[in-house]
């Protein structure tokens, strides 16, 4: 029997309950991992709402990142081996593969190495957001060294991931908080200038870092009535990615702007890359390989440096969901499984 967590109930943390479970053996092209830690994501708060991307059917597993122990491997698998230590990156329904829990069965292609300088802790910060990162600031803003992107909402796990490697890619990072007290934090993790939102003018700050120019890429997790303030932060011929949707208001986009300038508005989701069967995206196998090639050997320098908020026990994972809500962390939750 294996611990493991399901949402039971659409809603609050509350709705997560840990059960024992027998897994079933791997199948085709699967490989059941013995678990050391999980990283925590906004989309495993938003399944357990029902707000997600898809409608799981209750009791429904969750969780995309961990860092754990191949300990078995289905048939057609030639990737990994038993004792392999590896991080998932999300190629899966959450709702079908969930990997909350001691021990979770996952497909073979949602695996990479766990760098050996990094502890479980750090590994499981990996997957979701350095993936979603760098596909978008790669592969849709295309990103180039010289280039400055504008990042908002910054403070959390994708935040913190994606001034490392626009860093890395050779890019000049303005970054965005609410909250003043939350500055310090982004300027430590590399951004050359941070924009405190409630405070200061958003376009009038971003106008006066590039001489007027504007921003090449903006990596947006807001949305909402932010929109029309973007994109005139945006330089001629700027991209404005949206992958977030912390505010649901429904825009009123102007139009001149995207005539005048020749910018474009982008909705984004990491699955169109890495894959997601249940809405019948393939794996782009050949930008995974690209992504795996830029950011391990990064990781396993430290050049990239996960960020732990905080830490919970595995069986404090209703504490820790709160905490994911409570928007108070710089970096991301995880919880400590053994």
């Amino acid at each position: 029997m294996t611990r493991v967590v399901r949402i039971h109930e659409f809603g609050g943390p509350e709705g997560l309950k840990i059960d024992n479970l027998d897994l079933p053996e791997p199948g085709p092209g699967e490989v059941r991992i013995a678990i050391r830690a999980i990283g925590l994501n906004r989309a495993d708060g938003l399944l357990r709402q029902n707000q997600y991307i898809e409608t799981p059917e209750l009791p429904s597993k969750l969780g995309y990142d961990v860092a754990g122990i191949v300990e078995a491997v289905g048939p057609h698998v030639d990737t990994v081996t038993v004792g392999d230590r590896i991080l998932t990156i999300p190629t899966f329904s959450q709702a079908y593969y969930g990997v909350y829990g001691e021990a979770a069965i996952v497909p073979a292609n949602a695996l990479w190495p766990w760098p050996d300088n990094l502890s479980a802790e750090q590994a499981a910060c990996v997957g979701v957001q350095y993936t979603t990162v760098y596909f978008a600031l790669q592969r849709v803003g295309h990103l180039q060294a010289g280039d400055t992107v504008l990042l908002t909402a910054a403070t959390g796990g994708v935040g913190f991931a994606a001034i490392a490697v626009a860093k890395q890619m050779g890019a000049t990072v303005i970054a965005t908080t609410r909250k003043q007290a939350k500055a310090e934090a982004l300027r430590h993790a590399g951004a050359d200038h941070v924009v405190v939102t409630s405070e200061e003018d958003l376009a009038e700050r971003v106008q006066a870092i590039t001489s007027g120019q504007g921003v090449a890429v903006i990596f947006d997790a807001i949305a909402g009535r932010t929109i029309p303030t973007l994109l005139d932060c945006l330089a001629m011929g700027g991209c404005c990615i949206l992958y977030g949707l912390l505010d649901s208001t429904e825009p009123t986009l102007p139009v001149m702007p995207f005539l005048l300038k020749n910018i474009s508005l982008h909705g984004y989701t990491v699955f169109a890359y890495t894959g997601y069967p249940n809405f019948g995206l393939p794996q782009q196998t050949e930008a995974v390989v690209a992504a795996r090639e830029f950011l391990l050997p990064r990781l396993a320098d430290g050049r990239l440096q996960p960020m732990v908020s905080e830490t919970f026990p595995f069986e404090e994972v209703v504490a820790a969901h709160h905490a994911l809500e409570s928007n108070q962390q710089t970096g991301k939750i995880v919880l400590k499984v053994h």
